[in-house]
């Protein structure tokens, strides 16, 4: 959608587009044994998620300042469950969450044995970071497998357990690393596209919408305290185990014309 095509009724309708485009683009980062086809995949599913941001918000822009239909969409809060009570990765999962939705314009609480989340924005963008997690979250899993599988831990002299987590450190600090250039790219771009439009910078609406969240989050969230985060608890950590978790998180070829990075984020 671009900006010249958006009305009052497109949000919702394109929003639907958007996360089918991205649960087809993740089912073939998951499907795929070429990780370099995966990682380009995964990747486009956060450049189309941040780029379509900026067009949703030049609607909502418009839409408040003509008034038009009553006012805007509003903002929501939705629960994801991220897993059994007393499950170790469930930690790194929420972590990873909290990653997609930072660059995604959405805020988090997090229970208190991190069994599920709770997500603050609007729906479009909580539905683009529930799709892009959950694939994420697959692939992070069958990364540390494949590697424990081979025996890595056991060379490392490591606990299998204490490897994973290990694994998980690095894993989501590379995609962390990766989601985040993907949004700078794209605000990037979609600037470029629009430049002397008379439209906004893209990084001017996203930095207005991400205070309109700030504020809903406090009107809203009931959080008491602060979450210990995956790393409270544990004895110990394998540098090697961060390492290989950096390495397949970042050393794929994104796949991008122009970009030459390494980068893997999917298998």
């Amino acid at each position: 959608m671009t900006a010249s095509q958006a009305s009052p009724a497109a949000p919702a309708d394109d929003g639907d587009r958007l996360v089918d485009k991205i649960g087809k683009l993740l089912a073939q980062a998951e499907g795929t044994d070429n990780d370099h086809e995966a990682a380009a995949f995964v990747e486009r599913a956060q450049a189309l998620a941040t780029a379509y941001a900026v067009d949703l918000e030049l609607a909502r822009s418009r839409q408040r300042l003509r008034a038009a239909r009553g006012g805007e969409e509003p903002l929501v809060q939705a629960r994801v469950e991220v897993g059994p009570r007393g499950k170790r990765g469930n930690r790194h999962r929420v972590l990873l969450y909290s990653t997609v939705a930072r660059a995604n314009d959405v805020l988090v609480n997090v229970a208190h044995d991190s069994t599920y989340v709770l997500g603050f924005g609007h729906r479009a963008d909580l539905e683009v970071v529930e799709r892009l997690w959950a694939s994420l979250a697959v692939q992070m899993t069958v990364h540390a497998q494949r590697r424990m599988d081979r025996g890595e831990h056991r060379a490392a002299g490591v606990a299998g357990q204490s490897w994973r987590l290990s694994f998980y450190d690095g894993w989501v600090q590379a995609v962390d690393e990766r989601l985040q250039a993907a949004r700078e790219r794209a605000v990037a771009t979609v600037t470029e596209q629009r430049a002397g439009s008379g439209e906004p910078g893209a990084a001017l609406v996203l930095r207005e919408k991400a205070v309109r969240v700030q504020d809903f989050y406090a009107s809203t969230s009931q959080a008491r305290g602060s979450w210990r985060g995956p790393w409270s608890g544990r004895t110990q950590v394998s540098g090697r185990a961060v390492a290989a978790g950096r390495s397949d998180g970042a050393n794929a070829d994104l796949g991008q014309p122009g970009v030459r990075q390494r980068g893997r984020l999917g298998a």
